[in-house]
């Protein structure tokens, strides 16, 4: 033997504790389930204020992703109709636009936490998508006019990625609660408020 020393490295790493072990995992699972990179998905929860602190907790998971979402599309739905109501607009691309506005704004009453774990939600979640759709269908009969430009596709790819996100938090909730869905008073739906 050498008189140098190796150090010699644990043959096993310390457990994480349970709460890391469970956010690691519901992030994990969330991810997986938003059908965008993982590292994406990641940033994307990063780029939401107090996400952090909800990594081990789908329901204030939920309520802050589906918030961040509701924001979005309502900046969205403001930025297409600021661009259409321009007076700088041409009038040919002001039914689009107007259009766009509408459909970004229509996603936004999606985005709710109520209903969380029911086998529809992922269904009405993704009604949001489909406006996103057609706002794209619409722009893409406008692209060539220079309205689209790289501002408003960031703008637009920053939405998708939260709609994923969301996505994933909705698959993920139907999952863990079996169908069972859970207001946003955290308890089911099958008894009232007060």
């Amino acid at each position: 033997m050498s008189s140098s020393s190796i150090a010699m490295a644990p043959a096993f790493a310390p457990a994480p504790s349970p709460a890391a072990a469970a956010a690691t995992n519901l992030i994990g699972e969330v991810c997986r389930k938003s059908n965008i990179d993982v590292t994406k998905c990641i940033e994307t929860l990063q780029s939401i204020p107090e996400a952090a602190s909800a990594y081990d907790d789908i329901q204030a998971l939920a309520e802050l992703v589906m918030q961040a979402a509701k924001e979005e599309s309502k900046a969205l739905g403001t930025m297409f109709s600021a661009i259409q109501s321009s007076k700088d607009a041409n009038p040919k691309l002001k039914p689009s636009l107007e259009l766009c506005a509408f459909d970004y704004s229509d996603a936004a009453i999606f985005f709710t936490p109520r209903g969380l774990g029911d086998v529809t939600k992922s269904l009405e979640v993704h009604s949001a998508l489909d406006d996103s759709q057609n706002c794209d269908s619409e722009l893409a009969k406008i692209r060539n006019a220079g309205v689209v430009d790289d501002s408003i596709s960031a703008a637009i790819q920053k939405w998708r990625d939260l709609y994923a996100v969301a996505n994933g938090v909705i698959l993920y909730a139907e999952d863990a609660f079996k169908g069972r869905a859970v207001d946003d008073q955290g308890d089911d739906d099958y008894s009232p408020d007060y």
